[in-house]
């Protein structure tokens, strides 16, 4: 764990591991029929938001708040970097069914779209399996450091499509890192793209843990 920045807007930077419990998916390729997962990274805004539940710092809404990326990040007291692998590996297509009987209530637009394609019942995904290894940082701005606030040595998260991939944190050597150019430019700043994955999720080049953190600290 090292400290970086001025003496007001210290930055915590803690290199960490984080190890799939149990398999997720995102709707992040098409494929035939459905969707795959990236495998070979998670990202940060995925990293952040499970890591602020996992701390007990999101209320309870009867529903979801208007999605304001920058206005949610900036209320945490961390920022993270994306989290990648160097053996991506997905699971075996699945299945999956969308009960438009009961989400729906037959509806006849729902019927309408559904049987154009655009909103199918029946579709696949394609799950990052469990025991993969992903290799991030996560940024305590201000001296903030999520494992002494849990007073916790290993944190466990969810990911994924409803939260339904669970995924443990723990503290490891420095590593180089990469950071999400799309998240920076919330905060107004830019950084150069080495690859450009999603609109939300653009990777730079490696950063040292030192320039990753002296980066994040100007993300307020």
């Amino acid at each position: 764990m090292v400290r970086y920045g001025e003496e007001k807007m210290k930055t915590v930077a803690i290199s960490v591991t984080a190890r799939t419990l149990t398999p997720f998916a995102y709707h992040s390729l098409m494929v035939q029929s459905g969707t795959a997962t990236l495998p070979e990274l998670i990202g940060d805004r995925a990293v952040a938001f499970g890591l602020a539940a996992a701390l007990g710092m999101t209320a309870a809404r009867v529903a979801l708040p208007k999605k304001n990326y920058q206005k949610h990040l900036a209320a945490m007291p961390f920022r993270t970097s994306v989290f990648t692998t160097e053996t991506p590996r997905l699971l075996a297509p699945l299945t999956r069914r969308l009960n438009l009987d009961a989400e729906a209530g037959l509806q006849k637009k729902v019927q309408d779209v559904a049987k154009k394609g655009n909103l199918k019942d029946f579709f696949r995904i394609q799950e990052v399996p469990p025991g993969q290894v992903f290799n991030g940082a996560v940024f305590g701005l201000d001296g903030f450091d999520p494992f002494k606030y849990a007073d916790q040595e290993k944190l466990v998260i969810r990911v994924g499509l409803h939260r339904s991939g669970m995924v443990l944190l723990r503290k490891t050597e420095e590593h180089l890192v990469r950071l999400n150019v799309s998240t920076a430019a919330l905060f107004k700043q830019e950084l150069p793209m080495e690859r450009y994955c999603l609109h939300g999720l653009q990777l730079s080049p490696v950063f040292s843990m030192e320039d990753a953190a002296e980066e994040v600290t100007k993300w307020r």
